[in-house]
């Protein structure tokens, strides 16, 4: 039972660590969503946009991790 909690305890902390890149990408995976849901994106859309988005919110992450890191 040890080990089921603490594998748990730092999935929870892998993912808290970032507040702002888990907000994003959970906001940028709702935003699809709900266009997905609407009709305005097809599910080739909504998967390059899904792409698109993860890789824009991680590279602020990064730009804003080395720039406090100077």
């Amino acid at each position: 039972m040890t080990i089921l909690s603490d594998v748990f305890k730092e999935l929870f902390k892998m993912f808290v660590a970032d507040l702002r890149l888990t907000l994003a990408i959970l906001g940028g995976v709702v935003l699809v969503a709900i266009l997905t849901d609407k009709g305005v994106l097809g599910p080739i859309g909504a998967g390059l946009t899904l792409a698109a988005g993860c890789v824009l919110v991680l590279g602020e992450a990064v730009l804003r991790e080395t720039r406090r890191r100077k």
